[in-house]
């Protein structure tokens, strides 16, 4: 059977009842336009020229089964468990051992647990057929009841859960059967589907989270990869799941993940044939790596937004004077020339680049203008300026090299900054319990705006740690989750976005070029600049 799929716009406009069913039609996730951005209007620029996401020929090759995948990160899993998880470590590793009912593949959501789903004409019930081969790794067979306690799971406030703020408009959760789950909300949701598409939905072995919790092995997933070994600060070690429900995935026998924050280690890694993956080596590294013919590259495409972030909740920075200043002192382009040796765009409106749905189309920021932040400063108290910490991680040269320029730059308008470099550990209790003044900061970019605009900069989103709170910001996010019009959507997207970039709590800066630079066996690559890191699954070594 062919498999189905429902597109962004699909999404965004459907007004009728929407049936889908699919089945499994190989171990490759479907194709389509490797260098297009999820949601981005394909008549605007885009925002990183040579992207390269797909192995040309991934198509040409029967897989081979075997061998574990030596995956090299700058940084080791904080949290395996996936409804909290915020490190990218256990986000590319929950992927590989949790899933959802749906998940996301190039901006298009595909069925993965469940076979088919419908959605009522008001958009208020959205009723999930479950597939009925599915175990977890524990054993036990997966079904409705174990949907209902994950989502209500997310949604305690005991859990955590940073995500927790964009489930509100679930009102009640129904199984009437066993492979039958039915949300109710209270109001229409449009990005329901792709919300129900992120790792903090997946769905998890409620007496493994009793019993020993997610963070032991085998963990309580579903998914192609088995939560095997976590030795801190060393490894974390998935094996392939027998009993998976896709009969010809996975072809790894593991994936290995070792952890090292030195750019130069980690590139001579590579080179050297030490590892066979390696995720997102830095910016210096990245041209002469490309030339390497032992290797081959993927990537160019930007997921990371990187922006100063300012504590809204201290003085001066509570005053958007004080930001706007700061906003208007920075550089972005000689951010991103030294920072990251030039890989990516500068970011001259809000979060989002040009390219993704909601992106502003016209720049709010272009050369510096120091007299008129020297105004803005001086109308809020600060002639002379005044002294504040930024707070980046130590370990990671790119944004410490940022925090450096940042210091350079915001100099010239009398404030004094002290670089305060620390582990990623201290960061995360720095942020989470808003003890700082400015932070180097970064979100991924997801393929519906709504998750990170809820997360990061609604009043209560949990991971609003500048503790900014804005009505007009909150009440567009809100009627932009409301509308069925993709058009209408964007459009408040972009309200919301130019209301970041003018007032918010964060300077703007760079998007960076993402890249993965794997060993010349590793076969079957196919990116997500949506992004996705379930693509790994479908890796494998030729022999």
């Amino acid at each position: 059977m062919r498999r189905s799929r429902i597109s962004r716009g699909l999404v965004g406009t459907g007004l009728v009842a929407i049936a889908l069913s699919a089945c499994s039609s190989g171990g490759a996730p479907p194709s389509g336009d490797p260098t297009t951005s999820a949601g981005g209007d394909p008549t605007a620029p885009p925002a990183i020229t040579d992207v390269h996401l797909q192995d040309p020929d991934i198509d040409d090759h029967e897989p081979q089964y075997g061998g574990t995948l030596r995956f090299l990160a700058r940084l080791d899993a904080d949290q395996i468990d996936p409804h909290v998880a915020t490190d990218t470590t256990g986000i590319i590793s929950g992927a590989l051992v949790y899933e959802g009912l749906v998940e996301n593949v190039r901006g298009e959501i595909e069925p993965l647990l469940a076979e088919s789903w419908e959605i009522s004409e008001d958009q208020l019930t959205y009723t999930f057929d479950l597939r009925e081969d599915v175990v977890f790794h524990s054993g036990r067979p997966m079904a409705a009841e174990d949907v209902i306690y994950s989502l209500e799971r997310v949604m305690d406030p005991a859990t955590l859960a940073p995500n927790a703020s964009s489930y509100s408009a679930i009102e009640s959760l129904e199984a009437p059967d066993p492979s039958t789950l039915v949300i109710n909300l209270s109001r229409p949701h449009s990005p329901m589907l792709f919300l129900l598409s992120a790792l903090s939905s997946s769905v998890v072995d409620r007496e493994v989270v009793e019993s020993t919790g997610l963070d032991t092995p085998p963990g309580g997933g579903t998914g192609p990869f088995v939560f095997a070994e976590h030795n801190v600060g060393r490894n974390l070690r998935l094996t392939a799941n027998e009993n998976y429900w896709h009969p010809e995935l996975p072809y790894l026998e593991g994936i290995d993940f070792t952890f090292n924050p030195d750019d130069n280690a980690r590139a001579a890694a590579i080179r050297s044939n030490s590892v066979d993956l390696l995720f997102r080596p830095a910016p210096e590294f990245i041209d002469s790596l490309k030339e390497d013919e032992n290797l081959k590259w993927y990537g160019g495409s930007g997921s990371l937004s990187l922006h100063l972030l300012l504590n809204t909740a201290r003085e001066p920075f509570d005053d958007e004077r004080v930001r706007q200043a700061i906003f208007l002192a920075l550089d972005r382009q000689e951010l991103l020339d030294v920072a990251n040796q030039g890989q990516g765009i500068p970011l001259n409106g809000g979060y989002l680049p040009p390219d993704r749905m909601g992106g502003l189309q016209e720049a709010v920021y272009g050369e510096p203008d120091l007299e008129r932040a020297r105004e803005l400063l001086a109308e809020a108290g600060y002639e002379d300026g005044f002294e504040a910490e930024l707070t980046v991680i130590g370990t990671s040269a790119f944004q410490v090299r940022q925090a450096e320029v940042e210091q350079a730059q915001l100099a010239q308008i009398g404030i004094e900054i002290t670089i305060n470099p620390v582990d990623a550990a201290v960061s995360r209790e720095i942020t989470g319990s808003g003890d700082f003044d400015m932070y180097q900061s970064g979100f991924g970019l997801r393929a519906d705006p709504d998750e990170r605009f809820s997360a990061a900069f609604t009043t209560d989103g949990g991971l609003n740690y500048a503790n900014w709170s804005d009505e007009e910001f909150d009440a567009l996010i809100e009627e932009a989750r409301a509308s069925a019009s993709q058009e209408e959507r964007a459009e408040l997207y972009q309200q919301a976005d130019r209301i970041l970039a003018e007032r918010g709590p964060a300077a703007f800066t760079i998007l960076t070029a993402d890249y993965d630079v794997v060993w010349e066996n590793v076969m079957g690559y196919r990116g997500d600049s949506t992004p996705s890191f379930s693509i790994y699954k479908h890796l494998w070594l030729a022999q």
